[in-house]
């Protein structure tokens, strides 16, 4: 049996609040009265002075003049609103929900899926939807506080998640985005804001920002094409990133790093497998476990890698080198091929005004159609000699108190200044101004103030071993290595300084 209800409205923008023990539908129509058909027993409508309640014992269709202002919606069903210019404000859906061409919506709590559609103004998830929540063409901010479902976005503005259980997809957002934590994977495509991510368990895909992209933290991999300047924490998988407008800074990937065209400077705290850039406007600071590749890098570079370094230079870049090398030195430059063995050789490539600081577990190798100058024989076959005979005595055990300062002094160029990194936040700047143009004359360093990367490394060692407490049973890490060449490079250790590391543990070697 069904029961209906008219009641006539003084004014078409007052307040209504509906509570429904079954599937509810609330349609907006251009008549000056609400209209409720009940299927159970007789509905109440009740006018108090505020605003006019309606209760339901049983499912119900209720008609609202479009311009009121719906302030509360509890269903023990599903909930379909449609047509309402004013607000609609949904205190508990027990099944699914859709509210289409609305004014604005505001949810509490949504058992089922959430389907939002031709919203003019914002739209708040305060608490929680419990499924998957879509929502197309939305015309004021997205704020989510907690869906458990799939999170699926399109043709938005601004938007706002705290917390996404699943999988988030945004497609064409008109403001920023920001995802402080998704338990499955993230795809951000056609962003005109800035673009962050507090902590994606799952794979992490921006592609089309217009703005800066700041990542926290991303457990799987980590892929950024056509984006604006760009901050990285830390990635656990592969990091690729290609068209990148602005600098490119990132402390942590735990495997292998490829950049393409990126236009300003690039920082690399370390990256745990091989990397490759292509393609770099700035300056390249870099530490990296594997093997890298080098090409059309415009600014200086430092770089530090436990196997091979390969550069290709262009006729018109170059300048000053100074390379480490565990392995051997090729040099390609113009018509003369020049081959070395382990050392420490400085030498010029070119008519470039860059410095190149290059320190290789395995070998290097440069390619330029620009012409070798300057690499001294002596200097060669003296760092040979000395990179040698490290390679061989350090990649035992080292001294407990050498050791130690060393170990310290890996920390520190692998942590640079981010220890202020593990509390985030963002400064959205969408003034591209702000970036200033690349720097090209040290490190990369992002306008995220909580992201910062300096690579610079001031290390003084002690070289009094005691030879009593030289052997703990702990063998030296490849970082530990590295750092020992680098210093070698730097300067930090002399030639007379060397030679006693070596003697002294030289001396152990032949007991």
């Amino acid at each position: 049996m069904s029961e209906q209800i008219q009641v006539e409205l003084e004014s078409p923008n007052r307040r209504v609040r509906i509570r429904c023990a079954g599937d509810l539908r609330v349609e907006g129509w251009e008549e000056a009265l609400i209209e409720v058909d009940g299927q159970g027993s007789r509905p109440v409508v009740d006018a108090v002075p505020e605003q006019i309640e309606i209760e339901a014992d049983s499912s119900c269709t209720v008609r609202l003049p479009q311009t009121v202002e719906v302030v509360g919606i509890a269903a023990e069903g599903q909930v379909i609103v449609s047509n309402l210019h004013g607000g609609v404000e949904l205190a508990k859906a027990g099944g699914d929900l859709l509210v289409e061409d609305a004014g604005r919506v505001t949810i509490e709590n949504a058992a089922g899926r959430v389907n939002l559609a031709n919203i003019a103004g914002e739209v708040e998830v305060n608490r929680r939807a419990q499924a998957d929540l879509s929502a197309e063409q939305i015309g004021g901010e997205i704020s989510i506080s907690e869906v458990a479902g799939r999170l699926t976005l399109q043709n938005v503005s601004a938007v706002r998640v705290a917390l996404a259980r699943a999988d988030v997809d945004v497609l064409n957002a008109g403001g920023n985005v920001v995802i402080e934590r998704a338990d499955g994977a993230v795809e951000l495509i056609n962003v005109d804001g800035a673009a962050a991510i507090g902590k994606a368990l799952g794979n992490v895909s921006l592609r089309g920002v217009r703005g800066k992209v700041a990542c926290n933290q991303v457990d799987g991999t980590l892929n950024l094409g056509e984006v604006g300047e760009v901050a990285v924490r830390r990635v656990m998988g592969d990091l690729t990133a290609e068209s990148v407008r602005g600098a490119f800074a990132c402390k942590k990937v735990n495997g292998s790093g490829t950049l393409h065209q990126v236009g300003g400077s690039v920082s690399l705290g370390g990256v745990g497998g091989d990397l490759v850039v292509d393609g770099c406007g700035g300056s390249l600071s870099a530490k990296c476990g594997g093997s890298v590749q080098l090409s059309t890098i415009t600014g200086n570079v430092r770089l530090t890698a436990g196997d091979d370094i390969r550069c290709r230079l262009a006729e018109t870049e170059g300048g000053s080198f100074k390379a480490v090398c565990g392995g051997s030195l090729t040099v390609e430059g113009g018509p003369t091929l020049v081959a070395r063995g382990p050392g420490v050789h400085s030498f010029r490539v070119g008519a470039g005004k860059s410095s190149y600081s290059l320190v290789a577990g395995g070998s290097v190798q440069l390619e330029s159609a620009a012409i070798l100058k300057g690499l001294g024989e002596e200097v060669g076959v003296r760092g040979a000699r000395i990179a040698a005979r490290a390679q061989r005595h350090i990649s035992r055990s080292l001294g407990r108190k050498l050791r130690r300062k060393l170990r310290a002094a890996s920390k520190r160029a692998a942590d640079g200044d981010w220890g202020d990194a593990r509390s985030w936040s963002f400064s959205f700047d969408t003034d591209e101004t702000a970036s200033g143009a690349a720097r090209r004359d040290g490190p990369a360093r992002s306008e995220f103030d909580d992201v910062e990367v300096d690579m610079d490394l001031d290390v003084e060692i002690d070289f009094d071993v005691d030879a009593e407490s030289e052997d703990d049973g702990e063998p030296v890490t490849e970082e530990e290595r590295l750092t020992v060449l680098r210093m070698l490079s730097e300067g930090k250790i002399t030639a007379v300084e060397a030679e006693q590391l070596l003697d002294a543990l030289g001396s152990r070697d032949q007991a």
